[in-house]
């Protein structure tokens, strides 16, 4: 939806495009200082509504601002002529109409930006972008070379003022509350974000944790750096990502593109935590420091970014519980047999683990497939694991992007539930399952034998044996 002062803005570019196509008069003078309004509006947009203004308001912003310095001579100076009358000024009007049209059908349908779950925590949340260099290791996916390199920006726990929950405050002040909180580290789906589930970070950052949304350059579609630079998806991995979601690649180069992607995803998480607990936070991370839980680690991510969390989470002790958000873990396929078939490791999954699943996890050939690994890794679970599947959800149902943007989301792969229940019920499991296993606090919402309808639930939990 529109705010109130994106609506003005769009009403007071109207006149000076409109009257010279509905009148053959010259234009009031009034009419000669709505580009100027609008510039005030626009002002008035980045103050108060500074949350909404990302990229959905781009192409408004660049069109207002032209017509001001359009319009500036006219301010100054005021002409009494009547206005000529040409084919080419008519045409010219009629572009600005349709320009005009097309910079507001960007905000209102193709990135309507729909409202998110708020926090609901106890805490305000600030937010800070750290960059981490591994001088280990040398970026293949950019001709520019160098080492490797990603951003992460982090959500963290900051007092509350007010009884509601303000978040995504810069540099907000840590809280005082607790000496350490629990670090969760988010890992996004393939050409994904790190704004991808902004909403579950806020959320658990309101609840007392401290998280860190890892952008993958150049497997991120966009990445933004402290530093001010900025990085797009690599074209290669773009095509091969889209060839292997279509079958368009043989299984054996399959398993070796997507095992490439996998380790590169798992250093980038350990990068991260090592520099952590080197105490490398950058200037712009200082915040952080020595305010967190270093052992005591939870990871997510979605899809590709939760086949990542699950391979890490087998060979780190640090971290203690993970969440596959809809993704295979390919980490648990550890070759092809001679007819293509996978081979699936046996190896126990000795950490909590919680599998979400959209929709075509009730198909049955799904679960010879695609989820076979998953399903395995939950049957050979030596710790407490849970298998949620959202009815009438599909993959990208498990972020933010079906709020942010409805016509993206439809494009690339959503069901028919409601977008704001599905990641509302993705928020509380999620805040439910690292609540239970990083804190140790016993949550109904996983203990409960009644759930949510639009759940299918099934738990796992290993019997305790006395000595």
């Amino acid at each position: 939806m529109l705010t109130f002062l994106e609506i003005l803005i769009i009403i007071l570019n109207i006149p000076g495009i409109i009257w010279p196509l509905i009148s053959k008069k010259k234009a009031p003078r009034y009419i000669d200082f709505m580009p100027l309004a609008a510039v005030g509006a626009l002002i008035l947009h980045l103050l108060i509504d500074k949350d909404t203004v990302i990229v959905r308001v781009m192409p408004l912003y660049i069109f207002t601002i032209t017509a001001f310095l359009v319009s500036i001579p006219r301010i100054f100076k005021h002409s009494s002529k009547e206005p000529k009358r040409t084919v080419l000024a008519f045409i010219s009007n009629i572009f600005r109409v349709v320009l005009l049209v097309v910079c507001v059908l960007v905000p209102t349908i193709i990135i309507p930006f729909h409202s998110l779950p708020e926090p609901t925590g106890n805490f305000n949340v600030g937010t800070v972008v750290v960059d981490f260099t591994d001088n280990n290791r040398i970026e293949t996916l950019s001709s520019k070379g160098g080492n490797r390199k990603v951003a992460v920006q982090f959500w963290y726990p900051s007092d509350k003022q007010e009884s509601e929950v303000k978040y995504d405050i810069k540099g907000a002040p840590m809280s005082a509350a607790q000496e350490e909180y629990p670090l969760i580290i988010f890992s996004h789906g393939a050409f994904g974000m790190r704004m991808s589930n902004a909403s579950t970070c806020r959320e658990l950052a309101s609840q007392g944790y401290i998280v860190a949304s890892i952008d993958h350059a150049y497997q991120s579609f966009y990445t933004s750096f402290a530093d001010g630079k900025v990085a797009i998806v690599n074209n290669n991995f773009l095509n091969e990502a889209i060839g292997v979601q279509l079958d368009d690649i043989k299984e054996e180069d399959a398993f070796d593109i997507t095992h490439d992607w996998l380790d590169l995803r798992d250093k980038d998480i350990e990068l991260v935590i090592n520099n952590l607990k080197a105490g490398d936070f950058e200037t712009t991370g200082e915040v952080l420091k020595g305010h967190m839980d270093l052992n005591n680690i939870g990871l997510f991510g979605h899809s590709l970014g939760g086949a990542a969390s699950a391979d890490v989470a087998r060979i780190r002790e640090d971290v203690k519980a993970v969440i596959v958000m809809d993704g295979t873990m390919i980490g648990d396929i550890k070759g092809l047999n001679n007819d293509n078939s996978e081979i699936i490791t046996e190896e126990k999954f000795t950490k909590p683990l919680m599998l979400m699943y959209s929709s075509l996890f009730q198909q049955e050939e799904a679960k010879k497939t695609s989820y076979l690994p998953n399903i395995k890794a939950y049957d050979n679970a030596t710790s407490d694991a849970y298998s949620l599947c959202i009815k009438d959800s599909g993959h990208l149902n498990f972020t933010d992007l079906p709020r942010i943007s409805p016509f993206l989301a439809e494009k690339l792969g959503v069901g028919t539930v409601d977008s704001f229940k599905c990641i509302k019920i993705v928020n509380d499991y999620t805040l439910a399952f690292f609540d239970k296993h990083i804190k140790g606090q016993s949550r109904s919402l996983l203990e409960s034998d009644t759930q949510n309808e639009q759940v299918e639930f099934s738990k796992r939990i290993p019997e305790v044996t006395g000595n």
